[in-house]
């Protein structure tokens, strides 16, 4: 008989999607939880969230520094230095006047120096820095958000291999139940001499086996449960019911809202920004700025006196050419425009096929449903008869183990078909974004 263990699961489908209506997803005394409370969970206790509030300082810091660049800058500066000769003053006057009486400078200056300056207009540079801030800000929390969501993928596949789990255990249950009922008549009928004593030791072989198949399947369940306990930072007791959600689908026409496409939108309006940056670089520019010092000479290059001064101006720059820098990087930026605008237009047609699976599969599935009740009607009515004809010594426990195995199969056909409907419809939704 096949069974479902932890490994075996991998191969059920993991997509996780939003559905229209879950179960309440109140718990009394972690009695029963839902897929709705699992997602809230996992998204709220998960450590990439705490990254919002650390993007958040960390933008408003470079904005503060950002502002700052209309701020005087203030610099101390100290010069001391000796030459090989200095400026002097040589000049020749008419016999009969008297000479003139120039300084002579010393060889070794001195000048310390508070500078000031101050940025008038950048040429909005600093406007549009800030907006690309802006934007990483919201690319960044916008790929935050993006790894919330895929995380319910991952509630997903845990949420679903407990429950599967969890139907295969009380099938198997049931399976043992009945051998032990039958195993109880064949021994009475061993000891009258109407059945053979092998037939005994097949069935009684055949409940050790499903006692094992016990054992492994609720270890498999325990695991599950405190990985599921470990990601929604909850517990999640081994006797806790996991509801499975009902799913209402919308109708079946492609409809992205996936986040992706939101980030793929605020990269391609940075990259505008950055182009408009560009051309600001062509843009003049205009400082104040402000000196005082004390030195020798001063400023009168002629007194050879330490002396303070100061001085005050405005400066303009202006490179009105830059050997069409400027027009590389706006090609380059266009260049990353097409890219990025090709890497949505793939992400969309991805999801468009993945939609055209997920459609394919709900269809499928509920087929198969449509179909497993009357399979499973008519291995029952297989059994009853192996039953009866192990009674009357026709066939053997062995005969009879494979007749109520091929039943058990078929219930838990139908219980994995019911679960992978539901996950089929869930991994519509996600596809679409709707989650």
């Amino acid at each position: 008989m096949s069974r479902i263990t932890a490994s075996n699961i991998r191969h059920l489908w993991l997509p996780a999607a939003l559905f229209s209506l879950f179960l309440p997803c109140t718990i009394k005394a972690q009695d029963s939880i839902t897929l709705d409370y699992c997602y809230r969970q996992a998204e709220k206790n998960y450590p990439l969230r705490r990254q919002l509030d650390m993007m958040d300082n960390s933008n408003t810091l470079k904005i503060q520094n950002l502002n700052k660049s209309y701020l005087p800058q203030v610099n101390v500066n100290g010069n001391a230095s000796l030459q090989s000769d200095v400026t002097k003053v040589a000049i020749s006057l008419p016999k009969g006047l008297p000479a003139l009486n120039m300084p002579t400078l010393s060889k070794d200056w001195y000048k310390l120096t508070l500078d000031l300056n101050e940025m008038i207009y950048d040429g909005h540079v600093t406007h549009y820095q800030k907006q690309v801030e802006a934007s990483n800000l919201s690319a960044d929390r916008k790929g935050v958000e993006i790894e919330l969501y895929k995380l319910k993928e991952r509630v997903n596949q845990i949420y679903f291999s407990i429950i599967l789990l969890r139907q295969n255990e009380i099938l198997l249950k049931s399976n043992r139940e009945r051998i032990e009922v039958k195993f109880k008549e064949v021994q009475s009928a061993i000891l009258n001499g109407a059945s053979l004593e092998m037939n005994g030791s097949l069935l009684q072989a055949e409940m050790v086996r499903i006692d094992q198949q016990l054992t492994e399947t609720r270890m498999d369940r325990s695991a599950s449960c405190q990985m599921l306990s470990e990601l929604i930072s909850a517990p999640v007791p081994e006797n806790t019911a996991l509801v499975l959600p009902k799913v209402t689908l919308p109708a079946m026409a492609f409809e992205d809202k996936r986040l992706e496409n939101e980030l793929f939108d605020i990269q391609r309006s940075k990259v505008t920004l950055m182009q408009n940056m560009v051309t600001t670089k062509w843009n003049p520019k205009i400082f104040a700025y402000g000196q005082a010092g004390y030195g020798r000479p001063g400023l009168n290059m002629l007194d050879d006196e330490f002396k303070p001064w100061w001085v005050v101006g405005a400066k303009l720059t202006w490179n009105p050419w830059n050997w069409n820098q400027n027009k590389n990087e706006k090609q380059i930026l266009a260049i990353q425009n097409d890219l990025l605008k090709t890497q949505q237009e793939t992400f969309e047609k991805n999801l468009r096929i993945s939609s055209q699976k997920d459609i394919g599969d709900v269809l499928k599935l509920t087929e198969l449903l449509s179909q497993d009740d009357q399979i499973i009607a008519l291995r029952a009515k297989i059994t009853r008869a192996a039953s009866s004809q192990l009674d009357n010594g026709v066939i053997t426990a062995s005969d009879y183990i494979s007749r109520l195995n091929e039943e058990t199969l078929s219930q838990l056909n139908r219980e994995i078909h019911k679960i992978q409907l539901v996950r089929a419809q869930l991994s519509y939704l996600f596809t679409l974004g709707k989650l």
